[in-house]
Parts: C-alpha cells; sequence; structure tokens
C-alpha cells in the first residue's frame, strides 16, 4: 500500500517541482530596474469628476538616465481601487504645449484629428534625454467617492532585455453623483 501510494505521488512532485522551477525562469523579467527618474515631490488631484467622465491621467515626464535608448512595452495601474476601471493607455507625440498632469476628456475619441494616438510600444526614450512621447492612462470611475491612484508599472525593453520600474503618479480623484442626463465633461484637447 505504502509503495503505490509513493508511486501515485512521485510523478505529482516531479510534475510540480518542473513547474516551479519553469515559472522562475520563463517570462520572468528579473528585479525592477529604474531606467527613468522617478519624481516623488508632487501631488495632483481632480475634483468633481461624475462616474460617466473620463479621465485622463499623464505619465510624469519619461527622462531615461542611461546610456541606451528604452523602448516602452506597457504601462499598467499598479493597486488602482476596484471603482477604477482602466479604459486605455496611449502614447502620444510630446505636444507643443507641454504635457498633461490630469484632465477631463477622452483624449483617444475626441481628439485623433489633433493629436494622433499611438501604441505605447511606439515611445522610445534616447539615451540620457526626455523622451519625446506624453503616455496617458484614461479611466473612469465607477461611484463617487475618493480615490488613491499611487502608481504605475512602467514595462520596457533596453539592450534586447526586458525589465520593469514603478513610477509615481500621486493622484487623487474626488468623485462626485451624476445627475439625471448629465453629460461627460471635456478639458480639450492636447
Amino acid at each position: 500500500m505504502a509503495i503505490a501510494l509513493v508511486r501515485r505521488i512521485v510523478p505529482l512532485l516531479v510534475a510540480a517541482c518542473a513547474a516551479v522551477s519553469a515559472a522562475g525562469c520563463s517570462g520572468s523579467t528579473g528585479s525592477e530596474r529604474t531606467v527613468f527618474d522617478v519624481p516623488s515631490d508632487f501631488g495632483q488631484g481632480l475634483r468633481g469628476v461624475k462616474p460617466v467622465d473620463v479621465v485622463d491621467l499623464g505619465l510624469p515626464d519619461l527622462y531615461n538616465r542611461t546610456s541606451q535608448s528604452v523602448r516602452l512595452r506597457a504601462v499598467t495601474l499598479v493597486s488602482a481601487p476596484r471603482a477604477v476601471h482602466l479604459r486605455s493607455i496611449t502614447a502620444y507625440v510630446y505636444p507643443k504645449s507641454g504635457g498633461l498632469g490630469i484632465g477631463r476628456g477622452d483624449l483617444l475619441r475626441y481628439c485623433r484629428k489633433t493629436d494622433r494616438p499611438y501604441p505605447v510600444t511606439a515611445a522610445v526614450a534616447r539615451p540620457h534625454s526626455h523622451a519625446s512621447w506624453l503616455i496617458v492612462i484614461a479611466f473612469t470611475i465607477a461611484k463617487p467617492g475618493r480615490y488613491y491612484i499611487g502608481r504605475a508599472k512602467i514595462s520596457y525593453t533596453i539592450g534586447g532585455k526586458n525589465g520593469w520600474q514603478y513610477q509615481n503618479l500621486n493622484t487623487t480623484i474626488f468623485g462626485i453623483p451624476t445627475p439625471p442626463g448629465a453629460r461627460p465633461h471635456f478639458d480639450g484637447c492636447l
């Protein structure tokens, strides 16, 4: 009976060990490596956001601290509240008017003619310089309340290797109820 039990368990243990070993090696991007400056001495907020509004949140300027070009692969919100619903993350050629901290509207929908959207993967930062790209995270809130969005995770490629880093957003959204018949607010294009 003990031998039969061992014969059943050993293959399961071997398979489990192989799965754990493979998970540790395949697809892993290692630990965080900071290639872009990470500002921490700022905070921003937006009041009067209704659930019908789209909030456009700009990623802080991306300054490449390294001696190699860095290409973005993805940007995601980290530990965002459940009531925050991500709509899109889009790259724009850095506008002449300056960057976007935060605003209401839907750049991706309303500003295609004046501000051409690109996938995040189009954004490249040359060595020791600011990226000429603005990354915009568009989201909505599901209900009124106070929501803090602290960080984003930037996945990138540098020197043929994948990496990632956190970027501070330090943003607080104050949501209010949507009155009957209210339309989404639009602050304008870049």
